[in-house]
């Protein structure tokens, strides 16, 4: 697939396309969305987030957030919270209270869970 073919299937120009190739700019998580789709593979693997660090609460809530493909905006809707407390717990600079860790938890999941193998991805990009 050229990078013409790519930007007309995912609606993104073919400046944009080649920034993020060339590592010129960084994708917005809409972007990895429509490329995702595109190129049938996981978000995670587009945006390297399996090499996030999770070392703090925070960074581990960052990593669940952009491993399900979500803006900040988008997950403190989903957390029923404002962005700027979703910052905040990202940030380290105060922790979720207790009535949100049940909801929390089931997106953290995702980081128990990183059975993935980004060689399996990069096996079926190749048969392609």
């Amino acid at each position: 697939m050229t990078i013409k073919d790519l930007a007309e299937a995912s609606g993104m120009s073919e400046t944009a396309i080649g920034n993020l190739e060339n590592n010129k700019k960084t994708p917005r998580i809409e972007s990895l969305r429509r490329l995702s789709k595109v190129l049938n593979v996981p978000i995670f693997y587009l945006g390297c987030f399996e090499q996030l660090p999770e070392n703090t609460l925070g960074q581990r809530i960052m990593k669940a957030r952009l491993f399900h493909g979500f803006t900040s905006q988008e997950f403190a809707k989903i957390l029923n919270v404002n962005h700027k407390t979703l910052r905040s717990w990202e940030q380290d600079k105060s922790r979720p209270s207790s009535i949100y860790f049940n909801t929390l938890k089931q997106f953290l999941k995702v980081l128990e869970d990183q059975n993935f193998d980004c060689s399996e991805v990069i096996e079926k990009q190749i048969k392609k």
